[in-house]
């Protein structure tokens, strides 16, 4: 009875998120533009956030030009971040392409499919 009980906590948190996110609406790609510029490259990030000081290694480490914008202390930041849905940092936008979290598999794969960094490019 209460493994039944434990699958349908389960199944209903899952169909929740499945929801949230089929709901959730997605970025205007031009408005977030509009507010961060045109830089290929744009980090939306904090100062004190451990994964963000990962994320510019890793883009200075691949020799990625970068325009990072800090969503507490910058307006523009802050306008950004809500148009992208931000809920954490660090969030990457890579021509019109939005990252949300730290992954750098992803952001690299993202910045050779722009021709930002070579695939010979050390991960």
């Amino acid at each position: 009875m209460m493994r039944r009980l434990h699958m349908l906590r389960s199944f209903g948190l899952a169909f929740s998120l499945l929801l949230f996110a089929a709901c959730s609406p997605s970025a205007d790609i031009s408005e977030v533009r509009e507010v961060v510029g045109d830089a290929p490259v744009v980090l939306l990030s904090t100062s004190s956030c451990g994964y963000c000081r990962k994320l510019r290694n890793d883009l200075a480490g691949w020799g990625v030009d970068y325009v990072d914008i800090d969503v507490e202390s910058k307006r523009e930041g802050r306008r950004a971040y809500d148009l992208v849905n931000g809920r954490g940092v660090p969030i990457l936008l890579i021509g019109d392409s939005v990252l949300h979290g730290y992954s750098p598999e992803r952001s690299r794969d993202l910045l050779v499919a722009a021709n930002l960094v070579s695939d010979s490019s050390s991960p």
